[in-house]
């Protein structure tokens, strides 16, 4: 089942593109029969705003804690809760759950070159851009990287989740 209506609850609401990407709900399932302990780590973190009384977006990691290559994280917000500092604010919340769950020496992201938004939000938590790649789902895509001892200066109003 995919679709807002599926997160849907009383006095809640998620719109269908503040949905995680079918790809990313696969996997997390897959590992949850695979490996439920690792299960938590790939979930979608639904990411609830209160104020609106909406889900506005979701976030997750791509790769396993001790992956030689980092961290990589994903996320995306709602095209109606764009430009609003969602965006920022959950992947200051990825990264601190990252360093504060694992060893990983730097958290990374993938962004097609023409997602200027989402390198500015990069840009905004500190990541920078490293180098390009081929994406077998995406095709080409850039390469945003933020080292561990980069982060606290950088993310002074991230908390780690429990």
């Amino acid at each position: 089942m995919r679709g807002a209506a599926y997160w849907r609850a009383p006095g809640r609401a998620c719109d269908d593109d503040a949905f995680p990407p079918e790809k990313v709900l696969r996997r997390w399932l897959d590992f949850m029969v695979t490996s439920p302990a690792a299960a938590t780590w790939f979930a979608p973190r639904l990411y609830w705003v209160e104020a609106v009384g909406a889900i506005v977006g979701t976030g997750s990691f791509k790769t396993a804690p001790d992956d030689p290559l980092g961290v990589e994280i994903g996320y995306g917000i709602a095209a109606r809760y764009r430009g609003q500092g969602y965006a920022t604010e959950a992947l200051r919340l990825l990264v601190a759950e990252a360093f504060a769950r694992c060893d990983t020496p730097h958290v990374f992201a993938t962004v097609n070159p023409d997602n200027l938004a989402s390198q500015r939000v990069l840009a905004k938590c500190g990541f920078i851009r490293e180098g390009e790649a081929l994406d077998p789902d995406d095709g080409l895509v850039w390469r945003f990287v933020l080292p561990r001892n980069g982060r606290q200066s950088r993310l002074p109003h991230a908390e780690a989740i429990d």
